[in-house]
Order: C-alpha cells, then sequence, then structure tokens
C-alpha cells in the first residue's frame, strides 16, 4: 500500500526542511521528502540512516497529524513513576521536617517510609534514584572510625618511653 504525499504537503516539509528550528528533525523531514520522490521504504531508510520501519511510522504520523505530529518529541519521561514530582517533594519535605526535629532519619528509614507512603514495595535503586533527583546525600560522618582502639590503649601507647630504640 502506497501512501502519497500530494504537492502542498511536500512543500511544506521542504519549507521546515530549511527552517532552523527544526535542525534536530532534519532526518526525519529528509526521510519523507525522499519517499515522495522514490517511494521505496528501504532506499530512503538506508540513505538517512533509519529502519524502512520508522520511515513508515514517520509517513503514517505525518498523514496523521501533518507537520506537528512530526516534529512532537514524545520519547522520553516517567511513565511509571509511582508519585509525581509534586508528591515527592511533599514526602520529602516532611521528612526533612523530622530531620530537623532531631530525629535521625536514615536511607533505609526513608526507604520504608516511601514504601508506605506508594503502598507497594519498590526497589532500592529505584528510591536511591529519587533521593539523587532531589539532591539528598549522606550529611553527617560517623562519629568514629569502627575499628578505632579504647581510650586505655591510645593513652598507654602516647606514654610509653622509649631507651636507645627499645621500649620500656
Amino acid at each position: 500500500m502506497t501512501h502519497e504525499l500530494t504537492p502542498s504537503p511536500i512543500n511544506e516539509l521542504k519549507q521546515a526542511l530549511r527552517d532552523k528550528s527544526n535542525a534536530q528533525h532534519h532526518r526525519k523531514i529528509q526521510a519523507l521528502i525522499l519517499y515522495s520522490e522514490c517511494y521505496n521504504l528501504a532506499a530512503v531508510a538506508k540513505s538517512v540512516g533509519f529502519v524502512h520501519q520508522t520511515v513508515r511510522n514517520l509517513l503514517n504520523r505525518y498523514l496523521d497529524g501533518e507537520l506537528q505530529a512530526l516534529l512532537k518529541e514524545d520519547r522520553g519521561g516517567r511513565r511509571r513513576a509511582y508519585m509525581t514530582h509534586e508528591e515527592e517533594e511533599r514526602f520529602l519535605k516532611a521528612e526533612l521536617s523530622c530531620a530537623l526535629h532531631g530525629e535521625f532519619v536514615t536511607a533505609i528509614s526513608l526507604f520504608q517510609a516511601y514504601q508506605e507512603q506508594i503502598g507497594r514495595k519498590t526497589t532500592r535503586e529505584g528510591f536511591y534514584a529519587l533521593l539523587k533527583r532531589y539532591g539528598w546525600r549522606k550529611v553527617s560522618p560517623r562519629p568514629q572510625h569502627p575499628k578505632k582502639a579504647d581510650a586505655e590503649t591510645i593513652l598507654a601507647s602516647k606514654n610509653k618511653l622509649f631507651i636507645r630504640g627499645e621500649s620500656k
């Protein structure tokens, strides 16, 4: 089944190709112009660096919604997010207020509160991505090294006397 582009849409595409604001969509527009000249999906796809199905999809998108449908970028986004950005911000603000009132907030306690908030189990990776997205990081260091010697050992090591290379 051949989809024909009439001269009016072809002129519209050529005009859009000259417009510098459409530079990121140059190959898409060029593919449709080339298709209008030869009607061979495989040849057009090879010349512009697409797969023939991509050219077919571009053509269908253009025929259904004209130039605006072709230039609309609908990739990316958060299609499977558990919370909206506003809900995430409210959640983190509530947890931050707890921390400001003196409660000890850890990533584990935040993760558990997050799971309770959304009502299901999630991965830690996704939760840590949420924390990173809002600039949360570890603020306070450990109070001391876990292998630090006790006070007596430190005091004894400071009070050693050295005589002629021997310790007493």
